[in-house]
């Protein structure tokens, strides 16, 4: 019972409650609030789906959000363009989709976004790295690093939680092991959020990143701190590390979150 919580909550990004069982968490889109900026304009306020080698035709996740499947089963980067970004100075800057967004389904289960302007620019041995500094960029990599930390195989999901999750070290590896142990297939509730957004006062070294998904009473919202350490987004883990398997908030209703649903 515990890990299914866990996977709701820690899943942020991903999932949403298949008929009876799970009440996810993520964000939302509403958010204006002028920030500190990173680099880079961009336009798109709709997604598109760039070109990239795939292995098959396209599928769709549990709700029926179009995924692409790329010949890797870990995933696969697009050519990207700085200046494609989301210009700082528009009213929805905090949760406009990022520049010519695209959703991938990753070892056969869990659907992770990549981004044309604000990453991943690399994809090694399982784990992506190279976001953006920019909001766009925090919340792609947050729902990178949860999609992997429950897709991937042994030996790659270890590294994505020591690479991608910054604190926890060890521990969080060891309670990943059991949630994954005790909910076998978790990746393919691992789905498209209904709403994504960041919360106001983004800086380019913290972003809060909210998520959000159905659940049986409407929609659950998780929140992921992101930290830019060396150099990339990372999910910061709290001091308090139980308080990452709290329950979802519950909301009535996305209004204010941005959709991020790809649209061809």
């Amino acid at each position: 019972m515990r890990s299914l919580r866990l996977l709701l909550v820690l899943l942020a990004i991903l999932a949403t409650i298949v008929t009876v069982v799970f009440v996810a968490t993520i964000t939302s889109d509403e958010g204006v609030d002028t920030p500190q900026p990173s680099q880079g304009f961009g336009e798109p306020s709709t997604t598109v789906s760039p070109s990239v080698t795939l292995s098959q035709p396209p599928t769709v996740d549990m709700f029926g959000n179009r995924l692409e499947v790329p010949a890797d089963e870990a995933g696969a980067i697009l050519p990207q363009a700085a200046d494609a970004r989301i210009d700082p100075a528009r009213p929805d800057y905090l949760t406009a989709v990022p520049a010519r967004l695209q959703w991938q389904r990753i070892w056969g289960g869990a659907a992770v976004p990549v981004s044309g302007g604000d990453g991943p620019t690399r994809i090694e041995d399982g784990v992506a790295t190279g976001f953006a500094r920019t909001p766009q960029g925090a919340a792609v990599a947050a729902m990178d690093a949860i999609g992997r930390v429950h897709a991937a195989p042994d030996h790659i999901w270890q590294q994505v939680v020591r690479d991608r999750f910054y604190g926890g070290g060890e521990v969080l590896v060891d309670k990943f092991a059991r949630s994954r142990a005790n909910t076998p297939g978790v990746a393919r509730f691992v789905t498209v959020p209904e709403g994504v957004r960041v919360q106001p006062g983004f800086r380019v070294d913290l972003a809060v990143v909210q998520l959000a998904v159905r659940s049986t009473s409407g929609y659950a919202i998780a929140t992921w701190p992101m930290v830019w350490v060396e150099g990339d987004w990372r999910i910061r883990v709290p001091d308090d590390i139980e308080s990452l398997w709290r329950p979802a908030t519950p909301v009535a209703s996305l209004s204010g979150f941005g959709d991020w649903k790809a649209r061809s």
